[in-house]
């Protein structure tokens, strides 16, 4: 995620003096406390979430990358080569814990979506802190349905600002969900996503039963 955090960290020095950060250690805040009463300081101006209009849910979206061990005990690149699939980590609260071999949380407003669980979904053009966007409409990533599996988790601890601890909290956007993506498609960007749970199909259950330590047999 460390694009999604760089420009909030990056503009601090304009907007708080030098010693804002020490002055908080001085009151016995680290540094993910101190970040967290930031966020809820910036979150004022955020415009609403968008609504899904053709799926269940709605998440927002960070990117992080592929790992060749991940919480669902698999390699999560080798685990979508070459099938079509997007490889995600969900949010601790759309599973059953933390921070191994979860299976499905969630409830009401947050999606059941712990290791090894699957679903189709489209990005929406909207970014959650409202920035200009670059890319056309007319871009496939705005046109096409992708389908992704849960191969990771985004604990709340490290990412309080996207991942929300229990089913029924809100991220700083006021989302119930989030995943953060191993792999992306072009021009990917923090758009929300709307989607919706649905089976694997046969070739993710067979990898997922053989590739992971997690016994995934779904």
């Amino acid at each position: 995620m460390t694009s999604a955090l760089f420009y909030s960290w990056g503009f601090l020095p304009f907007l708080f003096p030098a010693g804002w950060a020490l002055n908080l250690r001085a009151k016995g805040l680290d540094a993910a406390e101190s970040w967290h009463n930031l966020s809820h300081l910036e979150n004022a101006s955020y415009a609403p979430p968008p609504h899904a209009h053709h799926y269940q849910f709605v998440a927002t979206t960070t990117r992080y990358g592929t790992n060749p061990q991940t919480a669902c005990g698999l390699d999560s690149g080798a685990l979508v080569q070459g099938t079509g699939y997007l490889a995600v980590a969900s949010a601790q609260a759309m599973q059953n814990g933390c921070c191994r071999c979860n299976r499905n949380g969630g409830g009401g407003a947050t999606a059941a979506m712990g290791c090894g669980a699957c679903g189709k979904g489209r990005f929406i053009r909207q970014l959650p802190r409202g920035f200009k966007i670059w890319t056309s409409a007319s871009e496939p990533i705005f046109q096409k349905e992708y389908k992704f599996v849960v191969v990771d988790i985004c604990p709340h601890s490290n990412n309080r600002m996207w991942c929300p601890k229990h089913a029924g909290q809100t991220n700083d956007f006021g989302v119930h969900n989030h995943f953060d993506f191993a792999t992306v498609p072009a021009n990917f960007d923090n758009y929300y996503f709307e989607f919706t749970p649905e089976p694997c199909n046969h070739e993710m259950q067979s990898r997922l039963a053989r590739m992971s330590k997690c016994h995934l047999n779904r």
